[in-house]
């Protein structure tokens, strides 16, 4: 089966593990599946944090059962409190 790159960017409380980091996928996965993945590389304690934020591209956010078919820029948004 094909793989494809996703570059993840890290923000918030994700930057204490980097600036970005990069996946290798199966093609046709979708965002949870991108997000399996992040967990994998990040180490099991960033589980909650990672299933708890978003996942977007340049333009919008990017539901669950979004397909990735193509090698990606992404970035992960972490939940924010206050206004």
């Amino acid at each position: 089966m094909k793989n494809v790159t996703v570059k993840m960017r890290l923000y918030g409380a994700f930057r204490k593990y980097n600036d970005s980091v990069q996946l290798s996928v199966p093609l046709g996965s979708s965002v949870t599946a991108v997000q399996d993945a992040l967990c994998q590389v990040l180490g099991p304690q960033s589980r909650d944090l990672v299933m708890d934020s978003v996942i977007a591209n340049d333009q919008i956010i990017l539901p669950p059962g979004f397909i990735i078919d193509a090698d990606s820029s992404l970035s992960i948004l972490p939940p924010v409190c206050g206004g």
